[in-house]
């Protein structure tokens, strides 16, 4: 039976499918053990001398946008589209040195070509539960990414990587992820109270974190705000997170050089200041290079009567 399109706004799937489709909160289910293991005591606010940034400097950050849900009557697939890219700081620059973007039709065996746009195959992880299914397909677009990610950081040499989320690739040399929303807590309420005092340019002591087999010291630091607007406590607030491994510690007192100096401001970005300034560019190259919204919805539409499995691949 042949495809047809189900759903080309997906912000108007009811219940969980439009909060799944729309992007839903990674690590949400994550938090702190049930045993807290502080890396640095006294538990108090602690500053830095400010050091120079390690050379070369990269950052990587991925995106990803559901295009259109596609049924053929008994299965439902999720075609979209996924990019990674890579800014580096260098003898004073700061430059895009790569991006990546593909388009991949998640549950799909085939390859499927509407007009110009190609979406590769991406089948499922063995058949998922009827109520899990866009849940299934979701999961599999942020797959697509993170391998993206993945591939694109495995070929980086030296230097720094700061990746914008959770440390979840490897690699030979340090890597600082940081998380600019808190959807959970990693501190129990008598050490959180540190937070809300935390001044710019100040972070937390590191505590540990055990995520899936990997081993990570964390900690909280406060960025710039600027003297305007009401704020909630949590702004300007950035977890960071390293592998427990090397000189971690070195790495957090680095944070506080690095990040402070590269948030952004209200006035360019609306998620200032912990949406870092090479980071938001980054996102808007990104953004460009997926291609408009509406003009993919546009050829998606006009081919929808011609939906066929391009046999050859493309």
């Amino acid at each position: 039976m042949a495809w047809r399109l189900y759903a080309l706004d997906l912000s108007r799937l009811e219940g969980t499918a439009g909060e799944v489709l729309s992007g839903a909160p990674e690590g949400a289910e994550e938090g702190y053990p049930a045993s807290f293991q502080p890396l640095e005591e006294p538990w108090e606010a602690r500053r830095a001398d400010p050091v120079p940034w390690p050379e070369p400097l990269y950052f990587v950050d991925g995106r990803e946008r559901g295009e259109a849900v596609l049924s053929d009557g008994r299965r439902l697939a999720l075609l979209g589209c996924v990019a990674a890219g890579a800014v580096v700081y260098q003898q004073g620059n700061m430059r895009l040195l790569e991006t990546r973007v593909r388009r991949v039709g998640v549950g799909l065996e085939e390859a499927l070509r509407l007009g110009e746009l190609v979406y590769e195959p991406l089948p499922l992880e063995g058949p998922p539960s009827p109520g899990d299914v866009l849940t299934a397909l979701q999961e599999g677009l942020r797959k697509a990414r993170t391998l993206l990610e993945e591939k694109l950081a495995g070929a980086l040499a030296g230097g720094l990587l700061v990746v914008d989320g959770p440390v979840r690739l490897r690699r030979q040399g340090p890597v600082l992820g940081y998380i600019k929303t808190h959807w959970a807590r990693y501190l129990p309420e008598d050490r959180e109270a540190l937070l809300s005092t935390l001044k710019p340019g100040e972070r937390t002591p590191m505590f540990r974190v055990r995520r899936k087999g990997q081993e990570l010291a964390s900690w909280y630091l406060r960025l710039p705000l600027t003297p305007e607007g009401v704020r909630p406590p949590e702004s300007g607030l950035l977890r960071v997170e390293t592998p427990l491994q090397g000189d971690f510690g070195a790495l957090a007192d680095l944070s506080l050089s690095l990040f402070p100096a590269l948030a952004s401001h209200p006035v360019k970005d609306p998620r200032a200041p912990q949406n870092l300034l090479p980071v938001g560019g980054l996102e808007r190259e990104l953004s460009r290079r997926m291609g408009s919204r509406e003009v993919v919805a546009r050829i998606l539409a006009r081919h929808q009567d011609s939906l066929s499995a391009d046999q050859g691949g493309g």
